[in-house]
């Protein structure tokens, strides 16, 4: 489990399919928030809906104009510092 994939496709900027979804944290017409392995993944755009979901298998399809991907976060349990740097 801890070396599971996300794959992500995006045709035509309007159909966006992904795998490796552990969870739907949040989902707007603007912006939808999955949980993957160890990262957020947001998504924004315009009238963006889930057309289907399984968190079983970890798929999900969304459809809507898609303006932005970004990963954000990491799961890891250690807080990165500046302190830890310079020491």
């Amino acid at each position: 489990m801890e070396n599971e994939k996300s794959d992500l496709t995006l045709l035509n900027r309007n159909q966006l399919n992904i795998t490796g979804v552990k969870k739907i944290k949040s989902s707007a017409p603007e912006q939808i928030v999955l949980i993957l392995q160890n990262v957020a993944l947001v998504i924004s755009g315009v009238n963006l809906f889930v057309v289907s979901a399984s968190i079983q298998t970890g798929e999900v399809s969304i459809s809507g104009l898609v303006k932005a991907l970004r990963y954000t976060g990491v799961a890891d349990k250690r807080k990165f510092s500046f302190k830890n740097i310079f020491r």
